[in-house]
């Protein structure tokens, strides 16, 4: 029965989905009216007012989905709107999507944050989850995986940032470093706290089977290429984001303080950690395009990485707005899957064609949650491995954080022809 009603539900958003026409300019996705939007299908159970239960995938550009589309990762929390404190605990598991999105518990977390979460994930070319914990002991971050076949457990000695394509190698740096608000993780602190540039704290990469981990670059040297008359801010200089390119040849890095105006810059290393490349200055929200080209969402631009720091092609005009940008999976990589920060009290979850230009309005929520700062809950949409299904957090039905997801398969098999079709 519980698979008949999902059969329904997909009927029934196919059924919208064909009677979709809506595609315009940024400014008439935020400002025109007439759009179809889509139903949202709201996955997790948000609980009672006396026992509430707030759910969501957290971030963006990692695999929610296993490789059928039919599992869908999550981690459940029991509080909001305070700071996570090192004895809170995350619920990690999955919805069956074709079992009436049943839930099933696979582990716990005490190592996670209000915008990154615990960068749970499907390891890639694998039927593993991870996520990031603290160790039994509480005396390091690691990370927990769990095998979807065969219910096997291993921990690695490092938590991961981000895991080539291949499945092969993780990224990752000192989490109790990152300060600023909203991605500490709370219960270890920086041993190199007050060192601005520590010559034993930077960038290392993790072998995903053997746990054996490499020590790629320093802090010292990042701040030496970074700042060749030397490092001249007041507050400790950290490593934020690291974001393998497709074939795992370089990597993308974000240098960070705490310095006001805030130093944020992006920066391209090879797979060991040498030829380092400027890539620009204020990075936000990126993926990789190919090899050798950047989406950069606070731009809505290209950027390659030839060391030139300039737009190689800006795809369109959003206002200023940053976007949170997924590139869709071939065959539909013509395709960018986005979503906004509170624009006027609503977030804004759309796709953009760049063979036409144009945005496609998918959703405009109510934002129920904080609209600025570390409790507010972003959409963060992603998609699954096939790129037909859509997933975020949101809020706009006033249970606080919770999971949806929405079926945009028709829309990318009609796409639009031209500017102004």
């Amino acid at each position: 029965m519980k698979n008949w009603i999902y059969a329904l539900l997909v009927l029934a958003l196919s059924a919208w989905a064909q009677d979709y026409t809506t595609c315009a300019t940024w400014d008439e996705v935020v400002h025109g009216s007439g759009h179809k939007y889509a139903k949202l299908i709201r996955v997790s159970d948000p609980g009672t007012p006396e026992n509430p239960c707030y759910t969501g995938f957290w971030y963006f550009d990692v695999q929610q989905f296993d490789s059928s589309g039919r599992y869908a990762l999550a981690m459940k929390v029991g509080f909001q709107n305070r700071e996570v404190q090192p004895s809170d605990k995350g619920e990690i598991g999955y919805y069956d999507l074709q079992d009436g999105f049943t839930w099933r518990k696979i582990g716990e977390t005490t190592a996670w944050n209000w915008q990154q979460g615990c960068r749970l994930q499907w390891v890639p070319c694998s039927s593993e989850i991870l996520w990031n914990d603290r160790s039994d002991d509480g005396s390091r971050y690691i990370s927990r995986l769990y095998d979807f076949k065969t219910g096997k457990r291993r921990t690695l000695p490092r938590p991961v940032y981000d895991i080539s394509d291949d499945g092969r190698f993780a990224l990752t740096h000192d989490f109790g470093r990152m300060k600023h608000p909203g991605t500490a993780y709370n219960g270890i602190g920086d041993p190199y706290a007050g060192i601005k540039t520590p010559k034993k704290s930077g960038i290392e990469r993790m072998d995903m089977k053997t746990g054996k981990v490499k020590f790629l670059i320093s802090l010292e040297k990042l701040a030496q290429f970074a700042f060749p008359h030397g490092y001249q801010g007041t507050t400790d200089l950290y490593v934020f984001r690291e974001e393998w390119n497709p074939s795992a040849t370089r990597f993308m890095i974000y240098l960070r303080n705490l310095d006001n105006p805030i130093h944020i810059s992006g920066w391209s290393l090879s797979r060991d950690g040498r030829n380092l490349r400027y890539f620009y200055n204020d990075p936000s929200h990126t993926t990789w395009l190919d090899d050798d080209t950047v989406l950069e969402g606070r731009f809505f631009s290209l950027f390659n990485d030839d060391g030139s720091a300039e737009v190689a092609e800006k795809l369109a005009d959003t206002g200023g707005n940053n976007i949170t940008p997924t590139v869709l999976p071939k065959p539909y990589d013509d395709w960018i899957l986005g979503d906004s920060y509170e624009i006027e009290g609503v977030q804004h979850l759309l796709l953009f064609h760049r063979p036409s230009g144009l945005f496609v309005p998918l959703a405009k929520l109510k934002a129920m949650a904080a609209k600025r700062g570390i409790f507010r809950v972003d959409l963060h949409a992603r998609c699954n491995r096939s790129g037909r299904m859509v997933s975020i957090d949101a809020t706009h039905e006033g249970f606080g954080r919770q999971l949806y997801i929405m079926d945009i398969g028709y829309i990318l098999d009609h796409p639009p022809v031209q500017k102004g079709s």
